[in-house]
């Protein structure tokens, strides 16, 4: 089977377990480096899955999120009963951690590693890194980063050639998650300079876009001309 290439030019990805448990050791979740995916070890999802709730932080049961099958997403569930150690691919799309209460947090993410291990008879740790951003959503006990609203905007908008044009998912799937990625900060930059209103409406977070843009043209180079490829082959190169 053929898989996406995780990694494109993005250098090592993701935490290990142990450095990840060390961040959760009181908490249920934690993002690490979710908007600034440039630092070593990408951005980074850690999630605490306990036998018994802590009642400290919150107390995830129940992690939801997409894979890759033959080209095609489907939808994955992870709890403690997964075999582990796990290391695998994981599509871009939504994360969910849920709790025993039916309460959640969500996330946006453009693919990665997923790692899964335990570090003790009553708790695994799991770890979703990317060398893409990872961004808060929605959720019970988090807020909501200024990235998400763009880019649950961008998944929405590449779901159409998906739905409409045969070879389109496999095809945005074969994506590392860094030229994914490119193919929104593209967009972003040419927003930007149609408009100077939309521009500084954006205010500091358009100059973020910039600095990301130039990052990624000048460290993955290659990621970004397939970004540019695949977003004017699949008509996503409108802003």
């Amino acid at each position: 089977m053929t898989t996406p290439d995780i990694l494109g030019q993005g250098g090592t990805i993701g935490l290990t377990i142990g450095e990840a448990a060390g961040r959760v050791d009181r908490l249920g979740f934690v993002v690490v480096n979710g908007a600034t995916p440039g630092r070593p070890g990408g951005a980074n999802l850690v999630v605490a899955l306990r036998a018994t709730p802590t009642l400290a932080h919150f107390d995830p049961e129940l992690i939801q999120y997409w894979e890759t099958t033959a080209g095609r997403g489907r939808p994955v569930e992870l709890t403690r009963q997964a075999d582990v150690p796990l290391e695998h691919p994981y599509a871009w799309g939504t994360i969910r951690v849920v709790d025993r209460l039916n309460e959640f947090n969500s996330f946006l993410s453009f693919g990665g590693i997923l790692r899964v291990d335990f570090v003790s008879p009553t708790e695994t740790v799991v770890v979703f890194g990317s060398p893409a951003p990872i961004v808060r959503w929605t959720g019970h006990s988090q807020d909501v980063d200024p990235l998400a609203g763009a880019v649950g905007a961008f998944f929405a908008r590449i779901r159409v050639p998906i739905d409409f044009e045969p070879g389109a998912e496999e095809r945005i799937a074969l994506a590392s998650p860094v030229a994914l990625y490119a193919v929104l900060l593209d967009r972003l930059e040419r927003r930007h300079a149609a408009s100077e209103t939309l521009r500084a409406a954006d205010g500091a977070w358009a100059v973020e876009v910039d600095r990301e843009a130039r990052r990624v043209r000048d460290t993955a180079p290659a990621d970004w001309q397939a970004a540019l490829a695949l977003a004017r082959d699949l008509g996503l190169d409108a802003a």
